[in-house]
């Protein structure tokens, strides 16, 4: 019975493992987005805009690991929160990546450039 639990518990953890990276039906890998973003907008400030940062970081990560597309807006954020900081070389970077995954989103990011600024 005590190899049974073993057992299953080993199975249940590599189940819950497996669900850790989970891919959205669109393709992208959003990992807690929702929940960074949501709280960086309840609370606006270097914390929250420094939590959701990490977690746009790691998106990035997962999706390059997973040789996956980068969800779109998401180097447009990290640039918009660096350009918030005062850091618009680190700014400029990430539009220029996010207009190299979706140049169809120039305007976009032209106007999140100069509303920064």
């Amino acid at each position: 019975m005590h190899k049974l639990l073993k057992s299953l518990a080993l199975l249940m953890l590599l189940a819950l493992a497996g669900c850790a990276h989970k891919i959205s039906e669109s393709g992208y890998y959003w990992g807690n987005y929702s929940s960074t973003y949501y709280a960086y907008l309840e609370n606006p400030s270097k914390e929250t805009a420094e939590q959701h940062f990490v977690s746009l970081t790691e998106i990035v990560a997962v999706s390059n690991e997973k040789g996956l597309k980068c969800p779109p807006g998401v180097y447009a954020e990290m640039a918009y929160i660096k350009q918030k900081q005062g850091k618009n070389d680190e700014a400029r970077d990430f539009f220029n990546k996010e207009l190299e995954l979706y140049p169809g989103s120039k305007p976009f990011v032209e106007k999140l450039f100069v509303k920064g600024n």
